[in-house]
């Protein structure tokens, strides 16, 4: 019998599998990865996954303002970065995109 992982050791497993369903993989992939690299079962696998998705739940229940916030910030940092490379196409892209984003456009 295995012994138990520690409240860190979980963490870190769920926060893995989070990144792992964020980039697409499926559940089936997901619980052979770590049933290979923790040497869990499935149904381990399986609450690891469910407290995965609970988290990427959370990371998404944005509102329309926290949203648009988040988009305008990143934006601005696009826009600052293409500025400083001289690509000034995507700067002027970007600064059109927050126009719209805000309703300064049609």
């Amino acid at each position: 019998m295995s012994k138990r992982c520690t409240n860190a050791e979980k963490d870190f497993r769920v926060k893995t599998i989070y990144g792992l369903l964020s980039h697409g993989w499926p559940r089936g992939e997901v619980c052979q990865y770590a049933a290979k690299e923790w040497r869990v079962n499935e149904r381990t696998a399986d609450r690891y996954i469910a407290e995965a998705r609970e988290l990427i739940e959370q990371d998404c229940a944005l509102t329309r303002q926290q949203f648009l916030a988040e988009a305008l910030d990143r934006l601005r940092t696009y826009e600052i970065a293409a500025a400083k490379r001289g690509q000034m196409q995507v700067a002027t892209n970007s600064v059109r995109l927050q126009a719209e984003l805000i309703g300064l456009t049609n």
